[in-house]
């Protein structure tokens, strides 16, 4: 009995841990004091654009948004 307890216990934890973000909920980029385009870090942390576009990193998707005045979202992190 204790080792299904467990078992179950482990099971939920896992599934918990490797549950996704609802389909079409999105991020908001944290683009705050930005009113000129800034120099972006070189890190490389991809993220996806609502656009459809992969950016190299927050900052960059940032940069986009403000230059083409268009509302892009995080879609998720990584590549597209």
């Amino acid at each position: 009995m204790t080792g299904r307890a467990v078992f179950l216990g482990l099971l939920l934890i896992c599934v918990a841990a490797d549950a996704e973000k609802e389909p079409g909920l999105m991020i908001k980029p944290s683009c705050y004091d930005m009113a000129e385009i800034p120099a972006c870090p070189m890190n490389f942390a991809p993220v996806c654009g609502s656009d459809g576009n992969t950016y190299a990193n927050e900052c960059a998707l940032c940069v986009q948004r403000q230059v083409t005045k268009m509302d892009i979202m995080i879609v998720k992190e990584g590549t597209c």
